[in-house]
């Protein structure tokens, strides 16, 4: 999970919807490259600020297409030599966004062109925008980079939190994360135990003095996304139920917990506790019969499983068990049917 800056433009992005205009755009616009694929052999230190560049033009023209604009200010807002805007600016009119606008000998590679937007360019960066300002893509971002940012300076004791201000990582598509983005992303990674954080408070909710766990470490080097590699880990570390049935006095004995279950697995639970949560034997029948047909897949029309004909299955299967005394077998299959019910309905 190695973080360059900010997160390329990339198209379609990791949770972006592609129907209607995402779709179209996508269709249309080649992708920029992706930081974390490691650095392109003619793009290497110009990819962050190919979105930053699109959103500039885009902005300064008000979305007008072909309408000449200096680029070197953008050289000056962004602190960078008029030689890389031009590497950016020849980047962009290769995918077909921006055009540039030079007479006959004009064109120097040491200076930064007058450009303009093409339709494709300001389909983009209206995309761009979107991405931008949701929530979702800005949390994303702001785990990977800090974290990817502390393993990158993992040789400094302490590293402060607010140094990370003053790093390249801070912006996403040329936007620089809040204070308080960085610190709610700083206390997530913190009770995930990615990273620890001691001493004086930053924003008053961590440690300012920041450091990776062996665990944030591993998920660094593993490449993975950090919520689903904390998603996972904390999957992994929930303890498995050890509850079990004594069917000859019908009681039930053991923890609560319970991982989520496949179809098959929670149709065995269901047999495992029937004979002790129903005592009547046409509704232990019924029971067993929709544990039975939850696991074999049965669909009446004789098809592939149907998702409307399980949430049934399932919803019988609450109905019976629900209606049997409270006990902790009884509150283990409810809370099992519940999970399945949820990851059926998405």
């Amino acid at each position: 999970m190695p973080v360059e800056g900010e997160f390329a433009a990339s198209v379609p992005a990791t949770g972006c919807r592609r129907d209607g205009q995402d779709a179209r755009v996508a269709a249309a616009v080649p992708s920029f490259p992706d930081p974390g694929s490691g650095p392109q052999p003619s793009t290497a230190g110009t990819d962050r600020y190919e979105p930053r560049f699109l959103l500039w033009l885009w902005q300064r023209t008000d979305g007008e297409l072909d309408l000449p604009v200096p680029s070197d200010s953008f050289a000056a807002r962004q602190n960078i030599p008029e030689s890389t805007v031009r590497a950016v600016a020849d980047r962009l009119r290769g995918h077909g966004l921006i055009r540039t606008h030079e007479g006959p000998g004009e064109a120097r590679t040491d200076l930064a062109p007058a450009v303009s937007l093409r339709a494709a360019g300001a389909d983009h960066a209206r995309w761009l925008q979107a991405r931008r300002a949701d929530p979702a893509e800005r949390g994303r971002f702001a785990r990977t980079a800090l974290l990817g940012w502390i393993f990158a300076q993992s040789d400094r004791r302490p590293l402060r939190i607010e140094e990370f201000f003053d790093s390249g990582e801070i912006f996403f598509l040329g936007e620089a994360l809040s204070g308080g983005e960085v610190a709610r992303t700083a206390a997530y990674l913190a009770e995930a135990e990615l990273i620890a954080c001691e001493g004086p408070l930053f924003q008053g909710r961590v440690g300012s003095h920041v450091s990776l766990t062996q665990l944030g470490v591993d998920c660094v080097l593993t490449g993975a996304d950090v919520g689903r590699y904390v998603a996972q880990w904390r999957q992994s570390a929930r303890p498995v139920s050890n509850t079990y049935v004594d069917t000859v006095v019908g009681t039930v004995h053991g923890d609560v917990t319970v991982q989520p279950l496949s179809t098959v697995e929670l149709a065995d639970l269901v047999e495992q506790f029937a004979p002790a949560l129903v005592q009547d034997e046409e509704s232990l029948a019924a029971l067993l019969r929709s544990a039975d047909a939850l696991r074999e897949g049965d669909d009446p029309h004789g098809g592939a499983p149907d998702r409307h004909h399980q949430q049934g299955l399932l919803e019988r299967i609450r109905s019976a068990v629900g209606g049997s005394p409270d006990s902790v077998g009884r509150q283990v299959v409810l809370d099992a049917v519940g999970q399945a019910m949820q990851r059926l309905m998405g």
